[in-house]
């Protein structure tokens, strides 16, 4: 097994223009074990000083930058041979081959993972900024998506610091053309708007599954990028909800003052929607649904322009993304700003209707219900019979009476309850009233003698 420096190789994860990657392990005392991404300068280009250069330049610039959404550098060295970077290694695909793989099953991410996506990339682009770096390369292959759902900003290889004036100039453009900005492509001057311009072509090209500016040769993209000619994403995907369109679209000006200033105005115009809460976890079912799920790490920088991407059809409520979670578009529609149609789910009854029955039938429940019947009816009874009736009559009602499971209207069965007793008269009355009549006579004859 092959060794660099501490590190044993185990599998070699690619190459780009300059470095291969390998999926590595630093063993140490006690069943120690790391697993890490080592990266290293391909073999036939070890004498290449310029590139050796630009190598140790990333391993210095990305070992200062430490953020969540930032692949982390681990440690760096020379074996005697070449230079070696040892990074974090991210358990999962790039975002372009997420991409492909919901392509190939006519699938896109749906608007609001897309802006999750824009918020976390939006901000390791803050604090990069905030570094006094500018990234210069930022592509779909350039950010990375972790089984756990989480973003990584990676392959700060050609990053450039900013000048006391805050933007900088190149004698040499480096990149992917596709994603460059007009400034940067024309007259090799960059500041941190280029970054997001970048990051808007990222995002269109996810949302509607091409990049905007793409020509028939790198002079006529160029062309594109500076006139800004471009088909309108709206038209590309007319369902996408019409406040993320107008940030891409911002980011994508041809101008950097049309721009937004800076990547935390970017996140402050993001913060108006709302992505959903379990987007990460969501994303970490995509990326293990993928099919390619092999440990991937940060992959080498790769000058040129990319493949095209298949055109990309957004998802449904009728057909959601597999495998995420059943409430997953759910979710998304209903936090924050609809992000997308509402589905029969938000459509349910109100809760008065989901929760109860109608009055009449909450009227047949439990006693404690009955007890509270509609005071209408109650009322209704003649109030003489109601002062007339003994509070002893109406406590021993018969129980069959105020059963729910009664026959006929529980209101009638209390009237015919209380009435009868109401007005029955005792035997007792009738005799005592006879002797008094009878007593009222024999006196008057007394009293006539």
């Amino acid at each position: 097994m092959e060794t660099v420096g501490d590190y044993e190789l185990l599998t070699r994860i690619g190459a780009g223009g300059m470095a291969e990657t390998f999926v590595a392990i630093r063993r140490g005392p006690g069943g120690f074990e790391q697993r890490v991404c080592l990266k290293r300068v391909l073999p036939h280009l070890v004498g290449d000083k310029n590139l050796t250069r630009l190598f140790v330049d990333e391993a210095r610039i990305s070992a200062t930058l430490r953020h969540g959404n930032i692949a982390q550098v681990l440690d760096f060295g020379h074996d005697g041979q070449s230079h070696y970077l040892v990074l974090e290694l991210i358990e999962g695909i790039d975002l372009r081959k997420l991409m492909r793989s919901l392509a190939s099953k006519n699938e896109s991410l749906t608007t609001g993972l897309v802006v999750h996506v824009a918020q976390e990339l939006a901000a390791a682009l803050e604090y990069a900024h905030g570094q006094g770096l500018v990234h210069r390369d930022i592509s779909p292959s350039n950010i990375l998506v972790s089984r756990a759902g989480e973003l990584k900003l990676t392959d700060f290889g050609i990053a450039k610091a900013l000048g006391n004036t805050g933007f900088a100039r190149t004698g040499v453009v480096k990149g992917k053309v596709p994603y460059m900005a007009p400034e940067y492509a024309r007259e090799g001057r960059f500041d941190p708007r280029s970054d997001l311009f970048a990051l808007g072509v990222s995002l269109y090209e996810i949302v509607g599954g091409r990049r905007p500016f793409d020509g028939k040769s790198d002079p006529e993209t160029i062309e594109n990028l500076t006139l800004g000619t471009r088909p309108a994403l709206a038209e590309l995907s007319p369902d996408t909800n019409q406040e993320l369109i107008h940030i891409i679209e911002r980011c994508l000006e041809p101008a950097p003052e049309d721009r937004f200033a800076s990547a935390r105005a970017l996140r402050d115009a993001l913060a108006e929607l709302s992505p959903p809460p379990t987007a990460r976890r969501i994303l970490g079912k995509l990326v293990k649904g993928a099919g390619d799920t092999s440990d991937a790490a940060l992959v080498a920088t790769q000058a040129g322009t990319p493949k095209g991407t298949a055109v990309l059809t957004r998802g449904t409520a009728e057909a959601p993304v597999e495998p995420t979670p059943a409430d997953a578009s759910d979710v998304t529609r209903t936090r924050g700003r609809p992000l997308d149609p509402p589905t029969a789910l938000d459509a349910r009854a109100p809760n008065t209707q989901v929760e109860g029955a109608p009055q009449t039938q909450l009227d047949a429940a439990p006693k404690t219900q009955v007890e509270g019947a509609p005071k209408t009816q109650l009322d209704a009874a003649p109030k003489t019979q109601l002062d007339a009736a003994p509070k002893t009559q109406l406590d021993p009602a018969p129980k069959t009476q105020l059963d729910p499971k009664a026959d006929g209207p529980m209101q009638r069965d209390v009237t015919t309850a209380i009435t009868p007793r109401a007005q029955a008269t005792p035997p007792w009355v009738w005799i005592a009233l006879g002797v008094g009549v009878a007593a009222i006579a024999a006196m008057v004859v007394l009293f006539a003698i």
